[in-house]
């Protein structure tokens, strides 16, 4: 950028002289044309004619040489030349000339032309005394002035070109230098300032990039941590799969392997094919609890208004037998009148999950709790006097594939999906799922709708 600007400082500079040179030459010429004119109409006031009578070449030769290079013509009332002190021959007519026409018209005239060597005459006729005198001197034209003036003017344009770089270098330097300053700011911090208000836009323009880019690096940041919650969320399903399928696949390869092997009586065959069989059917449901959760993702079906109370009551009364014979007490606190945007089936499974937890992971003698209440901020809640749940695992009970207590999970079934399929269904929804509990104590889940 400087040596653009010194570059363009240059042709402006040298531009600038060439106009310059051209106009002064211009106003000098007329200057001298000016005293020039001046000069020669003085001389002409010189002229006596008692002292030159018979206006002849003689008469003319001696006028003429009192000043070097002055031509003198002395020339009748009709304009033909009685004497000449260039050799013009007595009686040429020379009236068409411009000069000596507007003398026979007005008295007096002036032109300016190339005599027959290229020389530049300025001519001046009076009519004094009853002749006409013409009287002419050399005087340079607009080229010859400028090419004369050419060593001047050259050293002269060098000198300005000189400092004219100089001044443009430091200059440059001193203007470029804010400029400088707030890219450098822009590298280093994140809002930049100027003390010059003609930059103020800059720095607008630069704050604003830095925001932007910024919110980028945040996306960026954000994205890319979830990426990585991604790949390790499925690395740890994975993990999980293989785990949870590990356990049944073992039992019914080494039943498999007694039976045979033939070393088992008749209760023992009895036993080992009815251990195969439950963990066949316990491979199988977690094979359908998975698929059931990935389908979750696909469900794009439309949702309508469903009542709360009536589709978790008869959630409850369905699962009270095999609640209430594990010696646990259900009880229901229920509107009927709470109505949300969703389907039957997802709010059946949000129920029928919550509510088998709490039977799964109660006390004997324990209880289980329904609620489903309305009004400006409805809700519902499904608690239990169980386990409880420890504070360090509060923040895990929603992830896929996690069990407080193993020992229930592997007894009763669970696979630690259920409240994974609870959040994402909540999630989708837009509902706000919480879940409190004490170690011990038991355990509330709470879905604001």
């Amino acid at each position: 950028m400087r040596k653009r600007i010194l570059l363009t400082t240059l042709i402006v500079t040298l531009l600038g002289m060439l106009v310059y040179s051209v106009v002064s030459a211009s106003i000098f010429h007329r200057t001298l044309l000016d005293d020039a004119k001046e000069d020669i109409v003085s001389l002409a006031e010189l002229y006596d004619r008692e002292l030159y009578p018979d206006a002849d070449e003689e008469d003319a030769l001696s006028l003429a040489s009192h000043f070097d290079d002055m031509r003198v013509t002395f020339l009748d009332a009709d304009g033909a030349v009685t004497g000449d002190s260039a050799g013009i021959a007595a009686g040429t007519d020379l009236s068409a000339e411009e000069e000596v026409a507007e003398a026979l018209r007005s008295g007096s005239g002036f032109a300016r032309r190339q005599d027959s060597s290229r020389k530049h005459i300025l001519w001046y006729c009076v009519a004094k005394d009853g002749v006409l005198l013409r009287i002419g001197i050399p005087v340079l034209s607009e080229g010859d002035l400028i090419v004369q003036t050419l060593p001047t003017l050259a050293w002269f344009i060098a000198i300005v070109i000189v400092f004219s770089l100089i001044f443009t270098y430091f200059a440059t330097a001193y203007i470029l230098r804010p400029v400088e300053e707030l890219a450098e700011q822009s590298r280093v911090q994140s809002v930049v300032s100027t003390k010059y208000s003609e930059l103020e836009p800059i720095t607008e323009i630069l704050n604003r990039k830095n925001n932007e880019l910024y919110e980028q690096l945040d996306v960026i940041k954000r994205e890319q941590a979830r990426v990585v919650n991604v790949q390790e969320s499925k690395n740890e399903f994975i993990a999980n799969i293989t785990h949870e399928m590990n356990t049944p696949l073992t039992s019914i390869k080494g039943f498999a392997d007694l039976l045979e092997s033939g070393g088992l009586d008749e209760k023992g065959r009895a036993n080992a094919v009815r251990v195969i069989r439950e963990q066949s059917d316990r491979l199988s449901g977690l094979i359908a609890c998975i698929i059931n959760y990935n389908e979750l993702n696909d469900d794009e079906l439309p949702s309508y208004e469903c009542n709360v109370g009536e589709i978790a009551r008869g959630v409850a009364e369905s699962l009270r037998p095999a609640i209430e014979s594990g010696s646990i007490t259900l009880n229901l606190d229920i509107d009927d009148d709470v109505t949300v945007s969703s389907r039957q089936e997802r709010l059946t499974e949000i129920f029928g999950n919550l509510i088998r937890n709490a039977a799964r992971y109660n006390k004997e003698n324990g209880s289980v709790t329904v609620r489903v209440k309305g009004g400006r901020d409805p809700y519902a809640e499904v608690e239990d006097t169980g386990i409880g749940i420890a504070e360090e695992n509060l923040d895990k009970v929603f992830s896929r594939f996690f069990t407080v207590d193993k020992s229930h999970s592997g007894k009763h079934g669970g696979f630690g999906l259920g409240l994974a399929v609870v959040r994402k269904l909540c999630d989708r929804a837009g509902w706000r799922l919480t879940v409190k509990s004490t170690l011990g104590e038991g355990t509330c889940f709470k879905i604001e709708f």
